[in-house]
């Protein structure tokens, strides 16, 4: 039995979320669990509402890093209902939904769920289309949509049965789309103002949440210095919290997302053995996420999320995108082909990046470690360098570019490791042949290896 016979790849890691089509489906939370940095984004929003009054925040992220799941998480958290409390712990654990459902109480009825996709239009008339397609207000309201009309209608509705329904949250996903599209035709976008004014205003019944994949201000360095203070003006009303997961949950992420029929009772030996490599502390449950990770090399799994962080990478989307897709080299071009005692090494992922992503690594800021590296490995060959001594500098190579926030270094035992089924000996033959010849370094105050 081959690989591909006992591996798929869960639902929910297999597409994109997008907040309007997916807002109600079951599906879409299909096997979600909330991370401890994602809580903390909903920890401290509620706070603010709670102690401050604000009503309008930003969640910035890059691509991928689970914004959209979390709206989809935080809505269904707050849609009310029987056992509505019930449902917002099994969502959001027992403590994030207490202190969520504290700042925004859910009434009987729950919350008003308004979401809105950014595009190139008018913020106005985007935000209408959505409240239209929402029913929420009976009727078809005029076309176009001007600014005060959005306004005045999101304030109606969140004023709305304030005994039943505990008030309206908005989402703006792809608000960038909205600031983009301004920042290229000097459009204002005072609408934004308005809106969180108006939110921080309402005792808690309008929330209004801004998706964005970079920074505020990012979207407006071509703008003229005034233009720049008056969208600082705009930035000023929202409060910016950062979702992006930490490294163990990008660990526990992939160890979810690979299904199998191998779950052995506890970590084996090279899981361990990785996991003491780490030059930072860990739980002690880390080397069992590392082995749900198989049949990924625990190294390929430590550095896959440190990758998915570089400017070529998209976060989780690049992770998940490396497990569905049917690249040359990826994950899924690899079970096809593999036996039942082969796993996905580091020199592999080298082989990986080199084919798909070489052209964006070489023009982002590694592009010149990855150059030499690649140099050393074209070296080696034409100097006759056997197997091993490629597969050696592949490992030393990425395990070395990545080694900052990965926590791995190309030391001796951690070539070992990544080679499990090579002779020591061998290992140790031929990092002495790729020393004398030039192609790597041994530096001892870091105890590593790297491309010379």
């Amino acid at each position: 039995m081959g690989l591909a016979d006992r591996i798929r790849i869960a639902r929910r890691y297999q597409r994109a979320i997008r907040i309007d089509s997916d807002l109600g489906d079951p599906a879409a939370l299909d096997g979600f669990i909330c991370p401890r940095s994602s809580a903390e984004v909903l920890e401290t929003m509620a706070r603010h509402v709670t102690e401050t009054g604000q009503g309008a925040f930003t969640w910035t992220g890059p691509y991928g890093s689970g914004k959209s799941s979390l709206v989809i998480a935080l809505s269904a958290a707050l849609k009310g209902g029987t056992n509505s409390s019930g449902n917002a712990e099994s969502i959001l654990g027992r403590e994030t939904a207490k202190i969520i459902c504290e700042a925004l109480p859910l009434r009987t009825k729950g919350w008003r769920i308004l979401p809105v996709v950014g595009r190139r239009d008018r913020p106005a008339q985007v935000i209408g289309d959505a409240i239209t397609a929402s029913k929420y207000i009976p009727g078809d309201p005029a076309v176009p949509w001007t600014d005060k009309h959005v306004l005045d209608k999101l304030d109606e509705i969140a004023a709305g049965n304030p005994r039943s329904h505990g008030g309206l949250l908005v989402f703006i996903d792809e608000m960038g789309k909205f600031l983009e599209a301004a920042a290229n035709d000097g459009s204002d976008i005072y609408l934004f103002q308005e809106l969180a004014e108006r939110a921080s205003r309402s005792h808690g019944r309008l929330i209004v949440v801004g998706i964005l994949h970079q920074a505020f201000d990012e979207y407006a360095h071509r703008l003229s210095r005034e233009m720049r203070d008056e969208w600082s003006k705009i930035q000023g009303r929202f409060v910016d919290l950062v979702v992006n997961t930490h490294g163990d949950e990008q660990i526990d992420l992939l160890g979810r997302a690979i299904e199998s029929d191998r779950r052995p009772k506890k970590s084996g030996p090279l899981a361990r053995n990785v996991a003491q490599q780490l030059r930072r502390r860990t739980p002690p449950y880390f080397p069992d996420m590392l082995e749900d990770c198989w049949p990924l090399h625990p190294i390929v799994a430590c550095l896959l999320g440190p990758i998915s962080r570089r400017r070529f990478g998209q976060n989780q989307r690049s992770i998940f995108g490396f497990l569905n897709s049917a690249e040359p080299h990826g994950f899924q071009d690899f079970i096809r082909t593999a036996d039942d005692d082969e796993i996905f090494g580091p020199e592999r992922l080298w082989d990986y990046l080199r084919i798909n992503l070489e052209p964006s690594i070489l023009a982002s800021p590694d592009g010149h470690r990855w150059a030499l590296a690649i140099d050393a490995l074209e070296r080696c060959e034409a100097f006759g360098g056997e197997y091993l001594h490629l597969r050696l500098l592949k490992v030393i190579a990425v395990v070395d570019m990545f080694k900052d926030r990965s926590g791995l270094s190309a030391n001796r035992d951690l070539l070992e490791l990544s080679l499990p089924k090579q002779d020591t000996a061998e290992i140790g033959d031929a990092l002495y042949d790729l020393q004398r010849q030039s192609f790597v370094i041994y530096r001892k105050f870091a105890n590593a290896y790297s491309i010379f």
